[in-house]
């Protein structure tokens, strides 16, 4: 490493001349044992990945002079772009930002190397620019919008560090700022950034805003500003919807929250400050309709139904507001949703205090996959502003929703047509959105869900969340099992339809008579009925004391509500009847509604008219698991009707005996309530599970106590409860439970010997069994692993009913261990419930079928379906694939391996292995790209991919050849555990037999 870069004293330099030619020098990696953490200054701490790979990303500057001479070839930002591509070349504000940039703990402080290698991927930057100022961005863009506005931000930023900076030859920055003048010009005048695009894509224009806005005074030009001014104008009426949000095609609360909001929070013109300042107050104020805090996970759960571009974001623990949170300095309210000072001030001493190894090294790989110069922007911009602890409970306190105060809200968009209805009553909370679907690229950002988005109460949470599309594409082209939105399900000509998708239009009334949804105070209920595009359903939601649906079609049809359920609640039916979590079940054949119970407070599902009823869990993620996703379908035909209300409860549908019963034994004595919803029946819970007989009893005397001592129970009816208790049988252990071993493989049966005196039945369950077991009488039972069951621990339990008419719960502790050869992970597909209960599909349209899985999404590249939980570095991964058909001769299938996080693209980390019909393999490293490739006989039927990994060696195998088809030796190899994902490019695929192998 060159000695420069750990003098001590600051080395002068020799002015870097520019442009440069020629081969460069390369730069030397960082020594981390040499950083002191503690050098790093409040936000400058989130730039310590990037200084890990500052040497990889400078040395990937293209440094022959032939061809694209300085252009950053690394693929670790807007990955998969070429030299066409000026946004691949943001990093430049990341090379200058290290070379110019003087503390303690940059050891790239004015080293050379590094220097000459960004003059290089500034002068090669120039010569993508259009002689009319514009950039171009990948795809054919020639002058784009996106690359020219973020050229103006971030290469604002660049300026001020290039001319605080006596080492850059002069004539860089004044070209540089020739070249930022012509392309503020160019933005403020095209014809597409301020046409229909400029107002579909509103973070894109907010960007170049900004960064005129951190130039004008460098520029010094009037008639600049002047247009300028007329232009943010013409922003705040035609980018931000007068109901408030920014469209990005329509709402799109990533892009809003995260891109504009960030941007604009580092707005340079304090003459036109106050413009921005009210359009962030007026975005925010719609904001708390959409963020839905949760007090038991201490995080926000988001209308996602509403979100026209990125499907499934539905959960966030934090959500700065603005760069380095800044807008909670600006906007009160913003103080709610990011980390408050306390929590900022432990992880900045925390990380003070670690080691390079320890608290950076860790980051370094994952942020080289993904290095948004965005990051840089905010660390040069330096200031922040975090709430304390009280000040964000403060402002969670005033968010509508959670507040005190019922309302009625109605919000529109004339642009767009879509109208939101936000409604607060007693015992809910709700929202439904209506319009068009907007599709503002590639023409599948068809996103939102119409209709009812989400059900919440302050206490429990969210509890009903209607998702956006879980896949591109139209539900009419996917199972009726992928759509998770809550809507009416029904089948018109063959195809499957969902009004939640098809564009319904409201009207709205009060008592029947049409009503002005704008003059609607939250004393009136409102009805809003709709219809989908095609009339084949007619629907009204009534806003009342509870909330009512009424629905009506001709002929069968589904209802779903998607239910977000936590791992300590309860569900039962409502005649009492408990639901396994995470188990599918039908209803019992008179159940009119379900229960969902948390925390002494219960959602109530109530319908009649209903033919049946059925629930399922899902595997689509919500809240980091934290949350599982229940699909009800209330199934029926014609019409139906069903109300909706949060209340408290403490005991869920109460046994309705009318005395109280120790098991077989009635004692007699009157079953009241406690006054809290509660029986003598709930509260003694016979059913459980006791430590000791004698704990039972003792529980009995402390429930039966306070009503004695209010007179509501005579002391002789308490002694007949108390003896009634003593002679039972509960809390004694009656049942033994021998299982034939102590471990077991997936896929595999074992054997259970049940024996014990007065046994009635018994049923055997848990998570990792294809189904549960139930035998009659002291016998012996077989149970079957399910084949898709991860390795690990898996408690069965054992429900045994007892002759006295108790019951008993026994525990058996199961390991399941992978097979003899290694197996981890197997899935015939023979189990649609098994497999949706394994893998969680992240794009396409992906279904067990037939006997496979199949993905038969054939308009892009990427479709994918990872694995849950199996996380694996060196052994095999084998899956049979079938070809069913492709969109173009370079159509691909085949499996991600060593993937960072579930569902990453292959252009984000890991490796990409896959075939094509004609045989031909290729092995792709992301952020790299092919870095093997072979050929072979062209696939014919079912054929057998093979990966087999072994450290930085990777060898595809096809079919039943014995020598690999491609094989390779990464120099930089990704050696960690990783997820594994099946993924197709362009082509409906059938994989089956999926088997994932571990070694050492």
């Amino acid at each position: 490493m060159p000695a420069t870069l750990f003098a001590s004293e600051p080395i002068p330099q020799p002015t870097l001349a520019w442009p440069v030619s020629g081969p460069l020098p390369e730069v030397a990696s960082v020594q981390g044992h040499t950083i002191e953490l503690a050098s790093f200054d409040g936000v400058e701490q989130d730039v310590a990945p990037y200084l890990g790979n500052v040497a990889r990303l400078a040395n990937s500057v293209h440094d022959d002079s032939a061809t694209n001479y300085g252009f950053i070839t690394c693929g670790c930002w807007r990955a998969g772009q070429g030299p066409n591509d000026a946004r691949v070349m943001e990093n430049v504000l990341t090379l200058g930002y290290f070379y110019t940039t003087d503390t303690p703990w940059n050891p790239y402080f004015h080293d050379e190397a590094l220097g000459l290698r960004f003059n290089a991927a500034v002068q090669f930057l120039l010569t993508r620019q259009n002689p009319d100022g514009s950039f171009p961005q990948g795809g054919g863009d020639v002058k784009s919008r996106a690359a020219t506005g973020f050229a103006l931000e971030l290469y604002a930023e660049l300026l001020d560090l290039l001319e605080h900076d006596a080492t850059i030859d002069p004539l860089l920055p004044e070209t540089l700022t020739g070249s930022l003048e012509r392309a503020a010009w160019w933005f403020l005048e095209d014809a597409e950034v301020w046409g229909p695009h400029g107002d579909q894509f509103a973070n894109q224009v907010a960007s170049g805003l900004v960064g005129i806005s951190n130039l004008l005074e460098r520029f010094d030009d009037p008639a600049l500003r002047a247009r300028f001014e007329e232009r943010l104008a013409e922003h705040r009426t035609v980018s931000q919807s007068e109901a408030g949000f920014y469209r990005d095609g329509t709402v799109a609360h990533r892009y809003s929250l995260e891109v504009e909001s960030e941007d604009l929070a580092g707005w340079g013109d304090d003459a036109t400050r106050g413009v921005i300042d009210e359009m962030q107050t007026a975005y925010m104020d719609w904001a708390q309709y959409h963020l839905l805090y949760d007090q038991e996970l201490d995080g926000f759960f988001i209308n996602t139904a509403a979100d026209s571009r990125h499907r499934g974001w539905n959960y966030a623990d934090q959500i700065p507001i603005g760069a380095n949170h800044l807008w909670s300095a600006v906007v009160p309210q913003a103080n709610a949703y990011g980390r408050t000072a306390e929590d900022v001030a432990e992880e900045r001493a925390a990380f003070a205090a670690g080691t390079w190894e320890t608290t950076v090294a860790p980051k370094v790989a994952v942020t080289w996959s993904y290095m948004d110069p965005a990051l840089v922007r905010d660390v040069i911009l330096g200031e922040e502003h975090y709430p304390s602890a009280a000040e964000r409970v403060a402002a969670i306190d005033t968010l509508r929703p959670f507040a005190a105060g019922d309302y009625t809200q109605y919000r529109a968009d004339s642009l767009l047509g879509q109208e939101f209805v936000f409604a607060k009553r007693d015992k809910y909370i709700t929202a439904l959105s209506f319009g068009k679907h907007v599709n503002t690229q590639y023409g599948f950002w068809d996103n939102q869900r119409f209709g009812l988005n989400y059900l919440y109460d302050p206490q429990m949470g969210v509890v009903i969340q209607s998702q956006n599309a879980p896949a591109i594409g139209a539900p009419r082209t996917r199972p009726a099992s992928a759509e998770l939105s809550w809507g009416t399900g029904r089948v018109v000509g063959g195809i499957f339809r969902m009004d939640a998708y098809d564009q319904p239009v409201p009207s709205y009334s009060l008592a029947g008579a049409p009503a002005d949804p704008t003059d609607v105070s939250a004393t009136d209920t409102l009805e809003v009925t709709y219809a989908p595009s095609d009339g084949t359903v007619t629907k009204k939601v009534t806003l009342g004391e509870e909330l009512g649906v009424s629905v009506a079609t001709t002929g069968a049809f589904f209802e779903r509500i998607p239910l977000i359920v936590g791992a300590d609640d309860e569900l039962l039916w409502d005649d009492g009847t408990p639901l396994a979590l995470g188990s599918a079940a039908p209803s019992p054949e008179d159940a009119q509604g379900l229960i969902l119970h948390r925390d002494g407070r219960s959602l109530e599902i109530t319908w009649n008219g209903g033919d049946s009823a059925t629930i399922r869990p899902t595997s689509f993620p919500v809240a980091g698991g934290e949350r599982t996703l229940h699909v009800l379908d209330i199934n029926a035909t014609d019409t139906l009707d069903y109300s909706l209300r949060v209340a408290d409860d403490r005991c869920p549908a109460s046994n309705p005996a009318a005395t109280v019963l120790i098991g077989t034994t009635d004692t007699g004595v009157a079953n009241i309530d406690d006054g809290n919803g509660c029986s003598i029946n709930d509260l003694l819970r016979v059913e459980e599970q006791w430590s000791s007989h004698g704990d039972f009893v003792a529980h009995v005397t402390q429930v039966l106590d306070p009503l004695a001592t209010q007179g509501r129970l005579t002391s002789k009816d308490k002694s007949r409860v108390v003896r009634a208790a003593a002679q039972s049988d509960v809390g004694k252990d009656r049942v033994i439970v021998t299982p034939a071993s102590e471990s077991a493989t997936a896929g595999s049966e074992l054997g259970l010997t049940l024996s014990g005196n007065r046994v009635g039945a018994f049923t055997v369950d848990g998570p990792c069994l294809v189904a549960p077991a139930s035998v009659t009488g002291a016998s012996e039972v077989t149970v079957t692993i399910r084949e898709t069951f991860l390795p690990g621990e898996c408690t069965l339990a054992i429900r045994s009913e007892l002759t006295s008419g108790t019951v008993e719960q026994d525990e058996v502790p199961l390991t399941i261990v992978p097979a003899a050869d290694g197996t981890v992970f197997t899935d015939t597909f023979s189990s649609p419930a098994a497999t949706e209960a394994a893998w969680t599909n992240v794009d396409g349209v992906w279904s067990a079928t037939d006997g496979v899985f199949r993905q038969s999404d054939t308009t892009r590249t990427g479709w994918r379906s990872v694995v849950d939980g199996l996380r694996v570095a060196n052994g095999s991964v084998e899956v049979d694939l079938t070809f069913r058909s492709t969109a173009t001769s370079t159509a691909f299938a085949g499996v991600q391996l060593r993937t960072t996080s579930p569902g990453d693209a292959y252009t984000t980390s890991g490796y990409l292995v896959y075939v094509r019909q004609n045989g031909s393999v290729d092995i792709f490293r992301a952020g790299q790209g092919v870095i093997s490739s072979g050929t072979g006989t062209p696939l014919s039927g079912a054929t057998r991919l093979r990966v087999e990994t072994d450290g930085a060696t990777l060898r595809v195998f096809v079919g039943e050849e014995a020598a690999p088809r491609a094989t390779v030796t990464d120099p930089n190899p990704v050696t960690a555990a990783g997820f594994v994902q099946l993924i197709t490019g362009r082509a409906a695929v059938d994989f089956d037999n999926v088997r994932v192998r571990q070694t050492n």
